[in-house]
């Protein structure tokens, strides 16, 4: 066997030769991917926190009150959801490093017995080899897939989470205009008992505002009630579901209309929304999946054989292959180039509703500020003044109780509808953020950069 054993360096000589001629891309590991990303759109960044773990961002103090940018902040690092699918990163980048891994050589021996000969075996599959290239393409294509969706997700949580805020802070501002509508109901009660007792009106009037009175009361409770409620969905996005502390009051920030047009919001979220770049991955990873079931059915084993028999001893290289008569991959190709065609569809759906999705929103954030400011600018005065009208001609005795009702109705509604309409204003202004994938206070993103860093097709190597 000594002669055996010196052909064998020059065997794995030629199998290490081998191996560097078919050098593959290193595989993707960047677990910074998603709050590098998020710290560039959004000035905000995660943090990966342990399971079970609460991290309170050291800029966020919760005891002076939670605004916005604070509630959104301890999401990305507290809400379970969002970290659980960061954990997908992890996993891809497990793939990309597997599908870089070289399968092992095989060794087969027969041990000497008697007359029987020794043999001595290794098998080298090549095909691993040469195959090596597309397989670590397609896992880092995924990689990147998966990477650019995680950051929708954060986008997502961010929306979802200043939704919550605004419901949060409109069921405050709504208590304090029920606050307000009792004390006026309250006022107007009071003044009918004097005028009742001055003989003025009859009691049934006077019954009247009690009811109201009454009735302003109890829409109170049940506003307060919806403050709670409001709250612990915004603590369970943000990640404090045990929070078990009353929370500050906050107040409206009454939002502005963004500086680009709907046409250069909508060219900019097509270049730089992340799930498209997700969904130009898919269709880049699909591509090579097509071309590599193209090769899957090749298996092709560098062989050296050994022998040892008690008269002769001989060594020697060969090949073992599948002679592809009857499975040449025919279903696997079928479908990889299915999946292909799939997610070309998909890619173009993604597109047709980024731009949905910008119009939308910024239609809706439009149509919204319009209304605010007629409420603001021209109704809101006037049912002021109107109410203060009618309450001093109702104390004084020369206005009917049904016309102080019904102005102090339509004060009432108008600054109910003020609040919602501001509401709706931050609504739209979060859902256009998200559309557009970056805060709208700050300037459009350098779309040459993200073009650079995210489509895949200038990085086919990768």
């Amino acid at each position: 066997m000594d002669v055996n054993l010196r052909a064998l360096p020059a065997f794995f000589g030629c199998l290490s030769i081998l191996v560097l001629g078919c050098r593959a891309p290193a595989p993707c590991n960047d677990p910074d991917m998603v709050a590098r990303q998020l710290l560039y759109r959004t000035s905000m960044r995660p943090e990966t926190v342990s399971p079970g773990q609460t991290r309170i961002p050291d800029s966020v103090v919760l005891e002076d009150g939670l605004d916005e940018d604070e509630a959104v902040l301890t999401a990305l690092s507290n809400n379970s959801a969002f970290q659980a699918t960061l954990a997908q990163l992890g996993a891809a980048g497990g793939d990309a490093v597997q599908a870089s891994l070289l399968a092992n050589p095989q060794f087969l021996t027969y041990l000497p017995n008697g007359a029987k000969e020794g043999q001595y075996t290794i098998y080298a599959p090549i095909e691993s080899y040469l195959l090596r290239p597309a397989r670590v393409k397609v896992a880092n294509r995924e990689y990147h897939r998966i990477g650019e969706q995680l950051v929708q997700n954060g986008l997502n949580v961010m929306r979802d989470v200043r939704f919550a805020y605004t419901d949060w802070v409109l069921a405050q501002a709504l208590t304090d205009l029920a606050i307000e509508a009792q004390q006026i109901r309250d006022q107007i009660s009071k003044i009918t008992d004097d005028r009742l007792k001055d003989g003025d009106i009859s009691e049934l009037e006077t019954i009247a505002a009690k009811v109201d009175a009454l009735n302003a009361k109890a829409s109170l409770g049940v506003q307060r009630a919806s403050i709670q409620i409001a709250e612990a969905r915004l603590l369970t996005l943000v990640g404090l579901p045990e929070w078990n502390k009353p929370l500050a009051s906050v107040e409206f920030d009454l939002p502005s209309l963004p500086v680009q047009s709907e046409e250069e919001l909508v060219i900019e979220a097509l270049v730089c929304r992340p799930d498209l770049h997700a969904a130009k991955w898919a269709v880049a990873a699909a591509s090579e999946r097509a071309r590599l079931s193209r090769w899957l059915w090749l298996r092709l084993d560098g062989v050296f054989d050994a022998r040892n028999a008690p008269t002769y001893t001989h060594t020697g290289p060969g090949l073992r292959l599948d002679v592809p008569i009857f499975n040449r991959n025919q279903g696997g190709i079928l479908r990889a180039d299915w999946e292909l065609n799939a997610a070309l569809h998909n890619r173009d759906a993604i597109s047709d509703q980024i731009i949905a999705d910008v119009r939308t929103a910024y239609r809706q954030l439009q149509q919204a500020y319009d209304n605010l400011q007629i409420l603001k600018r021209d109704v809101e005065p006037v049912l002021m003044e109107a109410l203060q009208i009618a309450k001093k001609g109702f104390e004084d005795g020369g206005s009917d109780y049904l016309i102080v009702l019904q102005t102090t109705t339509q004060y009432l509604t108008a600054k109910g509808q003020i609040l919602t309409q501001t509401a709706a204003c931050n609504r739209a202004v979060a859902d256009l953020e998200r559309s557009v994938s970056r805060s709208l206070l700050a300037p459009p993103l350098a779309t040459d950069e993200v073009i650079a860093a995210t489509d895949p097709e200038p990085m086919l190597g990768k």
